[in-house]
C-alpha cells in the first residue's frame, strides 16, 4: 500500500477502478482496510473530479480468501493504522512501520508461491528511517528481506521489458530502460562506491533481464561517470579505472556494449532506440533523462531478485496527498509489467 500519508492509498483506489486490470491479474492489496475504505470515499473539495467509486472493502486474512472480483478491494489486513492517526502530508513513524511491515508479508507470501508478483506503491525514507528501520529505498530492503547480494534498479518504459521487449524497428529498439551502478547514496560518495566488480554485476544482471524479456543479444550503453566521459582522463579517471575494465570483462562477441560514453549526448541516441538499455553510474544521472521522457508512464523493476517487484516511477508527493489529484497511470503499467513478468 506504501506511505498512508502519501498518494498511494489514492492511486490505488483509482488503478482498481480500471476494469482491464482484473483481465490481466487478480490484485490483492497489502495494508490497511481501514485506510483504504477511506481513499473509496469521495473529497468534497473535488467532487466533480472524482466520484463515488462504487467500490467496496474486502479484507481478507490469506491471498486464497481474495474474490479478484471487479468492483471489490481485496485487502489483506497487515496494519493496525487507522485514518484518525495519519495526517496526508506529514512523516509519521506510524506510516512508516506500516509500510515497511507490508513490503515484509508480500515478499515473504511472493518467496513462497503465493502471490505472483508484487507491485509496490511510493514509501516515504524518512518515514521508514523514523520508524527504526535503516533500509534508503524499496530495493535495499528487498534486498535484505529476500537475501539477495546482488540487486539492480531498473527504470523503464513499460514495452521494454513486457510484450515488445524483442521487437526492434529498423535496427533501433521500440523500449527505452536505465540500470543504475548506485541507488540511493549521496553524490559525493558515488566515486568510492564504484568498482569493475560492482558495473561488471549490474552489466550482467541487466543483460540476463533482457534476455530473460525476449531480447537475445541486448544492446547496451554504459555511461561514463565524468563530464564527457572523463575527456581522457582530463576530467577524471573512474572510467580508466573502474568503467572501461568492467565494459572489456564482459564484452563478448554476442554482446555489444558500448562505453564509457558522455551521459548527455548517450541519452539523446538512447531515446532514440539505440541501446535495449543504458547503465547509468548514480540515480539523477539515469533518472532526470527518462523521467523527462516519459514521467507518469514508467515503471520501476528490481532485477537480481528471486521474486518479481515493479514500482511505480515517482515518490509520496505529500504535496498533493489527500486532494483527489494523483494520477494511477505508472501504477497501472507497473500492475501490467508484473502481470506479463509473471506469466
Amino acid at each position: 500500500m506504501g506511505d498512508a500519508a502519501g498518494i498511494g492509498p489514492e492511486i490505488i483506489v483509482k488503478a482498481l477502478t480500471h476494469r482491464d486490470v482484473y483481465s490481466f491479474c487478480q490484485p490483492i492489496v497489502i495494508g490497511s482496510p481501514t485506510i483504504l475504505e477511506k481513499a473509496c470515499q469521495p473529497i468534497p473539495s473535488v467532487s466533480s473530479e472524482r466520484r463515488e467509486t462504487g467500490l467496496r472493502i474486502n479484507s481478507i486474512k490469506t491471498p486464497e480468501q481474495a474474490s479478484a472480483i471487479y468492483g471489490t478491494i481485496d485487502v489483506l489486513d497487515v496494519s493496525s493504522i487507522v485514518p484518525e492517526e495519519i495526517s496526508f502530508g506529514t512523516i509519521d513513524a506510524r506510516a512508516g512501520a506500516a509500510a515497511v511491515k507490508a513490503i515484509e508479508v508480500a515478499t515473504h507470501l511472493a518467496m513462497l508461491g503465493e502471490l505472483d508478483a508484487i507491485t509496490t506503491a511510493p514509501i516515504s525514507k524518512a518515514a521508514i528511517n523514523r520508524a527504526g528501520y535503516p533500509y534508503p529505498g524499496h530495493t535495499e530492503m528487498l534486498a535484505a528481506f529476500t537475501n539477495t547480494p546482488d540487486v539492480v534498479m531498473m527504470l523503464c518504459t513499460p514495452e521494454a521489458l513486457t510484450a515488445n521487449a524483442g521487437r526492434n524497428v529498423g535496427n533501433k529498439h521500440v523500449g527505452f530502460a536505465v540500470s543504475f551502478a548506485t541507488n540511493h547514496i549521496p553524490l559525493a560518495d558515488v566515486s568510492k562506491s564504484l568498482s569493475i566488480e560492482k558495473i561488471v554485476k549490474v552489466i550482467r544482471i541487466t543483460q540476463q533481464a533482457l534476455i530473460h524479456c525476449g531480447t537475445p543479444e541486448p544492446r547496451l550503453a554504459v555511461a561514463g561517470l565524468n563530464p564527457h566521459a572523463g575527456e581522457n582522463g582530463i576530467f577524471g579517471d573512474e572510467e580508466e579505472r573502474f568503467i572501461r575494465p568492467a565494459i572489456s570483462y564482459v564484452q563478448t562477441p554476442n554482446a555489444t556494449i558500448d562505453g564509457p560514453l558522455p551521459a548527455d549526448a548517450l541519452f539523446v541516441k538512447a531515446k532514440q532506440g539505440y541501446w535495449h538499455a543504458v547503465i547509468a553510474m548514480y540515480h539523477d544521472q539515469g533518472n532526470i533523462p527518462i523521467k523527462l521522457l516519459g514521467f507518469g508512464e514508467l515503471v520501476n523493476v528490481t532485477l537480481g531478485l528471486p521474486i518479481i517487484r515493479t514500482s511505480v516511477d515517482h515518490g509520496t508527493a505529500f504535496d498533493i496527498a489527500g486532494k483527489g489529484i494523483a494520477s494511477e497511470s505508472s501504477l497501472v503499467a507497473a500492475l501490467n509489467c508484473a502481470a506479463q513478468l509473471a506469466g
